[in-house]
């Protein structure tokens, strides 16, 4: 039944089309997209997510297609609390909600800039109040403004469900976007695409709206183009560790590295992890990228020891994600250290906090250091990071980033706070290391804390295979600090 309602659904909205590309009169297309938008409707809550969106796309293509997008822009809204009520109380009630949305804003707006997306989403396509003039500033106020009616104009609502007594209500959350002053966005389509990812970052934030700015235009270019190039990246072998040295505090020495994931796409452009990992772990490549830089790691490690530039004790740090901790066996990164004559009780996996919540994780971890591995993990770096890990894991390293100090001058408290965790560290036989040193205030205030290591762009920023060797062997005896 459903298979039939959708190939009858694209059959009369093809059928349209053509009618509707047969004849210009005014008449008869305001009377066709009537129809089309009766239809689409109708077909909507009964067809498959992927034919909804193909028929959403082409309506709004051939109702903006051929104007002036730099005059408009788009509003791209999802209903965020859909899920639970499908899941928790009636399957088709999100279907129904989402309808009666529909329906209050195409009479709020008309139907000509009100268009069903996806199960839970609505477009909204606006026309700038004025056009003659773009004033960027003037342009992203309107939008938000406008956006942030909308929101109230719904959240006042409630919604009932045929004739019961329950009123449901709903979350908004939204995006908004237009072709900003790049001016390299082509069609509707790509408006709707930076809306949708201002969407995503609103819910990432916690943010009820977000309006796309440059930076958010220049992320969305960049991850589009990585979703393209990163396949590639990884045949051409482009992604190495970048080296950021760990200092003692007593003595001024480098006693480690930590090994940095970057993507080198050419000789001047260096890319963060944090840029790509989402794409990359989206496409299952993150695993070849992680082995790929373990292997490189440990040969230039291999490489220091066996030119005499480190001692035998010289830790090398590996940032592990949660994917490539639970798929390698022990033995396999053993067999690999061994292959590059690297003893494994010098390598130090460094886990995100995030990663350590499952029971499978937490096995994974006892057997790393059961194939004598050291283990780090940051701590109280989010909101999930829960302090019976700190009791449950036989780590090594505790590890404290310069992110959670306060920016000014600590009170009595925080100083306590920060003592007192030092001190657990001690009971525990853990080893601490502050990160993200910048300043030589930070590396006083770290000695004052008396941890063991720190790290930092104070002493420099991560660095690559060839420039590493270098600051190694000039800072052989330590690093001189003010």
């Amino acid at each position: 039944m459903k298979k039939r309602n959708a190939l009858l659904g694209i059959l009369l909205f093809l059928l349209l089309t053509l009618v509707f590309n047969t004849f210009q009169r005014k008449e008869i297309i305001n009377i066709i997209l009537s129809m089309m938008s009766f239809v689409t409707l109708l077909f909507y809550l009964r067809t498959k997510d992927e034919i909804k969106l193909v028929i959403s796309k082409r309506i709004i293509f051939t109702k903006y297609g051929k104007k002036k997008i730099k005059d408009h822009y788009a509003i791209f809204l999802e209903i965020s609390n859909l899920m639970t009520y499908s899941q928790f109380y009636d399957i088709n009630l999100s279907d129904q909600i989402l309808k009666q949305v529909y329906n209050q804003l195409v009479k709020k707006m008309g139907r000509n800039h009100v268009f069903l997306y996806r199960t839970d989403q609505i477009v909204v396509i606006l026309q700038f109040k004025n056009t003659a003039i773009i004033n960027q500033l003037l342009r992203y106020e309107e939008q938000y403004r406008n956006t942030k009616q909308i929101l109230n104009f719904i959240s006042r609502i409630s919604f009932k469900i045929d004739k019961e007594e329950e009123n449901y209500e709903i979350s908004l959350v939204a995006g908004c976007a237009s072709i900003g002053i790049k001016n390299d966005i082509n069609s509707i389509d790509e408006i709707i695409k930076l809306a949708h990812f201002s969407m995503l970052k609103a819910k990432d934030s916690g943010a009820e709206i977000v309006v796309a700015n440059e930076e958010i235009h220049t992320i969305k270019q960049d991850l589009d183009s990585f979703n393209q190039e990163i396949s590639n990246g990884v045949k051409l072998d482009e992604f190495s560790p970048f080296f950021l040295p760990i200092i003692d505090v007593a003595s001024n020495k480098i006693v480690g590295c930590e090994s940095l994931v970057r993507w080198q796409k050419n000789k001047y452009r260096i890319i963060e992890t944090a840029k790509f990992k989402d794409i990359a772990l989206e496409k299952n490549l993150f695993e070849k990228i992680d082995k790929r830089v373990i292997e490189k790691t440990f040969l230039a490690y291999s490489s220091w020891q066996k030119n005499k530039i480190i001692g035998k004790d010289f830790r090398i740090t590996i940032n592990l994600s949660l994917k490539s901790l639970l798929s390698y066996k022990p033995y396999e990164l053993v067999h690999l250290a061994e292959d590059y004559r690297v003893d494994p009780k010098n390598v130090e996996f460094d886990i995100s906090e995030d990663d350590i919540t499952s029971d499978k994780a937490l096995r994974a971890i006892s057997n790393l250091k059961k194939a004598k591995f050291m283990v780090s993990i940051d701590a109280f770096n989010t909101k999930n990071f829960s302090p019976k890990a700190l009791l449950n894991i036989d780590f090594d390293i505790l590890k404290i980033n310069k992110s959670n100090l306060p920016e000014l001058e600590l009170t009595e408290r925080e100083y306590g706070f920060y003592t007192t965790l030092i001190k657990f560290a001690r009971m525990m036989k853990l080893k601490v290391l502050l990160k993200g040193i910048e300043n030589n205030k930070l590396l006083k205030f770290a000695k004052e804390l008396e941890v063991d290591y720190v790290q930092g762009y104070y002493f420099t920023p991560p660095l690559d295979e060839v420039n590493i060797l270098i600051f190694l062997k000039k800072y052989k005896q330590g690093i001189p600090t003010i």
